[in-house]
């Protein structure tokens, strides 16, 4: 079972994101709500709306702390500069299938295992 956090300004995106990372068998977690607040350091995976500030502020400070930290990004707008440098497992356009979703946090938790 992975540690996922879950990172969207939306809560009922970050509801339902949650809800396929639970059914996937891992553990959701999410930012604090309040700006300030430590983030959690025993995250395995980030799962990510890269347009939204604090959600991409908090991904750069994890990768910081974990280099190879597996980041999965799902957006209504394309890539950027900014997300690419991320180095995301897969970034996802929304509205997608949930099996993308699902197939996407897969890799992401499969390169866990991966040799570094």
């Amino acid at each position: 079972m992975a540690r996922i956090l879950v990172c969207d300004p939306h809560p009922e995106v970050r509801a339902l994101l949650g809800h396929v990372v639970s059914r996937l068998g891992h553990e959701p977690l999410y930012l604090a709500d309040r700006p300030g607040e430590a983030l959690p350091d025993d995250v395995d995976v980030i799962l990510l709306e890269p347009a939204d500030p604090r959600a991409l502020g908090a991904a750069q400070v994890l990768r910081l702390r974990h280099e190879h930290l597996p980041i999965v990004c799902a957006s209504i707008y394309p890539e950027t500069a900014n997300s690419r440098r991320l180095g995301p497992v897969a970034y996802l356009v929304k509205p997608f299938p949930l099996g993308e979703l699902e197939r996407a946090l897969t890799t992401a938790v499969e390169r866990l295992s991966l040799p570094v």
